[in-house]
């Protein structure tokens, strides 16, 4: 085990408790980082989590970066039905969503990102595989990666 997945395991034993249940993605060299997935501070603890239409929620995601960073973008792919494609997440630059530190980014430093997901009321209920990945785009690869499904539903945003 080196220094690198050392910190890791240390990080996601150290914060599992408000931690989601995610999946590593499967065609990915990214990392699989600690995830927290929150709608008005209420925390999924395992997939599928409810998402309310109209309701924002916050994907909390933490990580040691495996490598200097310098260009990230976000990125997050819909499945459902066999049917995939990219949400527009309206952030190009994934350093903008950093809170613990700034871009550029050293090798083994600990990264705080959030994101704050709004699923537009246009939508209809149905269960959705997400996974989100923040890229290198200097190497067009992943940096960290995972995967969940979420319940899309029509109720009052939970308090």
């Amino acid at each position: 085990m080196n220094y690198f997945q050392f910190l890791t395991g240390i990080s996601v034993l150290m914060t599992a408790v408000s931690a989601t249940k995610m999946s590593a993605c499967t065609n990915s060299t990214g990392i699989y980082p600690n995830v927290t997935y929150s709608v008005n501070s209420y925390v999924c603890e395992a997939t599928p989590c409810t998402c309310t239409l109209g309701c924002p929620s916050l994907i909390s995601v933490d990580f040691y970066a495996p490598r200097y960073l310098e260009k990230i973008k976000p990125k997050i792919h819909a499945a459902c039905m066999g049917v995939g494609l990219d949400y527009p997440l309206g952030q190009a630059d994934a350093c903008a969503g950093i809170n613990n530190t700034q871009c550029p980014i050293v090798q083994n430093e600990k990264v705080h990102y959030e994101y704050s997901l709004n699923i537009l009321p246009i939508f209809p209920e149905v269960t959705v595989t997400l996974t989100f990945s923040i890229i290198d785009e200097e190497l067009n690869e992943d940096v960290v990666c995972f995967e969940w499904d979420i319940e899309v539903k029509r109720t009052t945003c939970p308090e």
